[in-house]
């Protein structure tokens, strides 16, 4: 099952990278939001071979999730896989340049079942799919508009 959705936002696309790779404030949301994270070494590089432990609440369970960066072109790529249970997760961000100003993200989020319990689990969230997919918008779309803010709020500094 993939989701996928484009922004645009108003910042170059090296600014927009180092505030998609930053991984300790990418860990401190996800902090906020009630997710268990630990780094696997704590002197981890910022780019492949970053990789992380994390605890999260997925449908009434607390899910075990196994976290790395597998791929890092700045300011070009950003891929994560995350393995869980028997599900193979795969995060990509592309980045396009508009203008020297404007850059347009392009992320996808792939999940695939590897047993059967975990085929079941993604059927039953196959069924909410539309909503989730507004949901995935939504949080990408105001991910991008804090990132432009940042952006703006340099300027001006």
């Amino acid at each position: 099952m993939k989701f996928s959705t484009r922004q645009d936002i108003e910042a170059p696309a090296d600014f927009v990278f180092a505030q998609m790779s930053d991984f300790d404030g990418l860990e401190r949301q996800a902090m906020r939001r009630g997710i268990e994270v630990r780094r696997k070494n704590p002197m981890q590089p910022r780019g492949i071979g970053a990789a992380w432990v994390l605890r999260a609440p997925f449908r009434g369970k607390w899910r075990d999730i196994d976290a790395r960066i597998a791929e890092f072109d700045s300011p070009n790529v950003l891929v994560a896989c995350a393995k869980s249970g028997g599900l193979d997760m795969t995060l990509s961000i592309d980045l396009v340049p508009l203008s020297s100003v404007r850059t347009r993200i392009m992320l996808g989020y792939d999940v695939r079942p590897q047993t059967l319990s975990a085929r079941i689990l993604v059927q039953s969230v196959k069924f909410a799919k539309a909503s989730l997919q507004r949901r995935f918008d939504k949080r990408v779309g105001k991910f991008s508009e804090v990132i432009g803010a940042r952006y703006e709020a340099r300027k001006i500094a």
